[in-house]
């Protein structure tokens, strides 16, 4: 009888043996490592752990940012602005902490600066002194459902629209949520609550047909 040898770093009591000249099922791809982890590693100065945090977390975040900005270009601008802050941030990482939170808030608070200075720069006077008046925005009505969400979130307060959002869209916790906003899980939830309320209403005004 032939000697079954196990592989290498098995003993033969956990080897198995598939059918005579067949090599082991293919397993599947490995599993990605938590974010959690791969901060934590490039904390650590693992570089290749960033890579993969970059690509793990960059989806989500474009997500959050392209609903943030109505935009693609300043959506995909703003996450090369937010790694390159997670990076230079990186030694203030709480180690364990939820990273997507973490990202989503550095993430947030650029787009309110970026949009800070980008009114500051709208009113530079004109070339006679005066302010320039804002360009009027269509405001027909929608003409399908999705529109009609999107045209109904955009009327929301900033603080419903991103609790909203956050909760809803990004799939967040509350306890998540109030991270990213810097507030309460209390707070969160009342203003979900606020904004579902007056969702409602602003979808049953584009209902009725009115602008």
């Amino acid at each position: 009888m032939d000697d079954v040898r196990a592989p290498p770093g098995t003993s033969p009591g956990t080897a198995r043996q598939g059918p005579a000249g067949q090599q082991p099922a293919n397993q599947g791809p490995p599993q990605q490592a938590p974010a959690q982890e791969l901060m934590e590693r490039y904390v650590d100065g693992d570089g290749d752990a960033f890579e993969q945090l970059f690509h793990q977390v960059a989806p989500k975040l474009y997500s959050y940012l392209l609903r943030l900005t109505r935009d693609r270009e300043r959506a995909e601008d703003l996450v090369q602005v937010t790694f390159a802050k997670v990076h230079r941030a990186r030694d203030s990482y709480l180690r364990g902490a939820p990273v997507i939170p973490w990202v989503l808030a550095i993430a947030r608070r650029s787009f309110y600066d970026e949009r800070r200075r980008a009114k500051a720069r709208q009113e530079d006077l004109t070339f006679d002194g005066v302010v320039p008046d804002p360009k009027p925005q269509p405001d027909q009505v929608p003409n399908d459902v999705a529109e009609s969400l999107e045209r109904a979130l955009a009327r929301l307060p900033d603080n419903y629209r991103e609790a909203i959002e956050l909760t809803k869209f990004t799939g967040l916790s509350v306890a998540e949520t109030a991270q990213v906003l810097g507030t309460t899980e209390t707070a969160v939830k009342l203003r979900v609550h606020r904004g579902y309320n007056q969702l409602r209403s602003e979808l049953e005004r584009f209902r009725r047909g009115s602008p």
